[in-house]
């Protein structure tokens, strides 16, 4: 998987979303493992029974039991031991776990293998290995998987005899055409791995793409091309949180414009006018947490306030007044602004439409006196 730079924070929200997903798929593998070991050992135990009831027996039972039953069983559940450990560590980083479950994976099959290695389908239980490593989009961890497996594979094929049923391929033509056989499906399980690795990274690259083409659209959409601010749509959207909310919070909404503005743009420019609402929206936004300060339409602006007492809000709203007035521009000097702010709580059960009217006629009253703060009261 592409690894996205943490300097852009809409591909570092993905790359989170893509560790989570190989996060739950990390358990569910080392899930896998401890199924596998106790499926195994369950079936060990049912050849156990078989075999010491038959004829095919040409051991002593305590020998079968501990060579076929209780090495092989204690080294795979020792590796489940070494998972969980690795697992719960706070030591290694993600990457290093993934590393370890998949590691102890091949160990448990090559343990498998070489135990149970006369049986012919024994081959393949690596092919598992190699497969569970392709959804972490990894060359690294599903080379280093296919690698260990393969090389598993062989030492054990020909430099060790846990069997004496089992013949050697140096022995039998037929167990070496099967020992070649298997090399070359493992490889080319090896080669679809990859290949596939290959695949993921692109669907990933795609998606990252069309995800953050998805972002920068819905930030244009909810933002004032104009100033900065948020839309419209946004404080619309904002409003009906408001509504939503079943928590104990509490809202104060502030809206605010410039006094006169008409008069602004017919005695300097409708250009003036729009550095008179760049300059204003900064003020706005300089008092505000960010993403707080709509722009309703014209001059006109909401600013939404969570958590915060009335009495903190109107001190910001008498800050951003001041501010206003000490405005000016070096290309319009005689242009002097002010502004004038109305402000409501959200009390229940009122509706975020109520609040919005509420606030506006506050406004209505703060510019009949011009320049002033006023808070709305029944």
């Amino acid at each position: 998987m592409a690894v996205p730079q943490k300097n852009d924070s809409h591909i570092y929200e993905i790359k989170k979303e893509y560790e989570k997903i190989d996060r739950d798929w990390l358990s569910l593998h080392y899930k896998i493992s401890v199924g596998f070991v106790l499926f195994a050992f369950v079936v060990e135990c049912l050849m156990g029974i078989i075999m010491i009831h038959s004829d095919f027996l040409n051991t002593s039972i305590s020998r079968y039991i501990l060579k076929f039953i209780v090495f092989p069983s204690g080294v795979n559940f020792c590796c489940i031991l070494l998972d969980t450990l690795f697992l719960r560590s706070r030591k290694f980083n993600q990457n290093q776990k993934i590393f370890a479950v998949s590691f102890f994976f091949v160990l448990i099959c090559f343990m498998l293998f070489t135990v149970h290695s006369a049986f012919v389908a024994t081959y393949y239980i690596f092919a598992v290995a190699m497969f569970m490593t392709t959804i972490y989009a990894s060359y690294y961890i599903t080379v280093i998987t296919c690698a260990a497996s393969i090389t598993g594979l062989v030492l054990s094929e020909l430099f060790i005899r846990w069997d004496v049923d089992k013949q050697s391929v140096f022995e039998s033509t037929l167990r070496l055409g099967n020992f070649l056989v298997a090399l070359a499906v493992l490889t080319a399980v090896a080669v679809v791995c990859l290949v596939q690795i290959r695949y993921e990274r692109k669907k990933n690259g795609a998606s990252i793409l069309k995800e953050l083409e998805r972002q920068k659209l819905q930030k244009k959409v909810q933002t004032d091309e104009l100033t900065g601010a948020m839309s419209r749509k946004a404080l619309h959207d904002a409003m009906r949180d408001i509504e939503a909310d079943t928590q104990t919070n509490s809202y104060i909404l502030v809206i605010a414009d410039i006094d006169h503005f008409k008069l602004v743009n017919d005695n300097f420019g409708h250009q003036h006018g729009d550095v008179c609402l760049i300059a204003f929206s900064e003020i706005l936004q300089s008092e505000c947490e960010p993403n707080t300060v709509f722009r309703y339409g014209g001059d006109e602006f909401c600013l939404l306030f969570c958590n915060v007492e009335m009495e903190q809000v109107v001190a910001a709203c008498w800050r951003m007044l001041r501010k206003v007035e000490a405005l000016r521009f070096e290309a319009k000097p005689e242009s002097t602004l002010t502004a004038s702010f109305g402000i409501a709580a959200f009390h229940l059960p009122m509706n975020a439409a109520q609040l919005f009217v509420q606030a506006d006629q506050a406004l209505y009253q703060a510019k009949e006196a011009r320049n002033t703060v006023c808070v709305y009261e029944p």
